[in-house]
């Protein structure tokens, strides 16, 4: 048996739980999302705003975590 932690995640995260799993402060994350709006999705924590509301994709995460995988750790992912 295998364990996924990202299994039961659902398609959009609130900024405490995206930042929860990233293990960032506050500060920090908020941040890399403004960052990410301002340079067109180039740099940052990938996000989007509904109304007044900021959300995370989930598959943007996982993106993001498999690209940090490759270009940082040089570890194999796909073991």
């Amino acid at each position: 048996m295998q364990f996924d932690p990202f299994g039961e995640l659902p398609p959009w995260l609130t900024p405490e739980q995206a930042r929860k799993l990233y293990q960032l402060g506050r500060s920090q994350f908020y941040e890399q999302m403004r960052l990410y709006r301002e340079t067109g999705g180039r740099e940052g924590i990938p996000n989007k705003r509904f109304g007044r509301v900021l959300r995370i994709p989930t598959a943007g995460l996982l993106r993001m975590a498999l690209i940090e995988l490759d270009d940082g750790e040089g570890g194999d992912h796909a073991a």
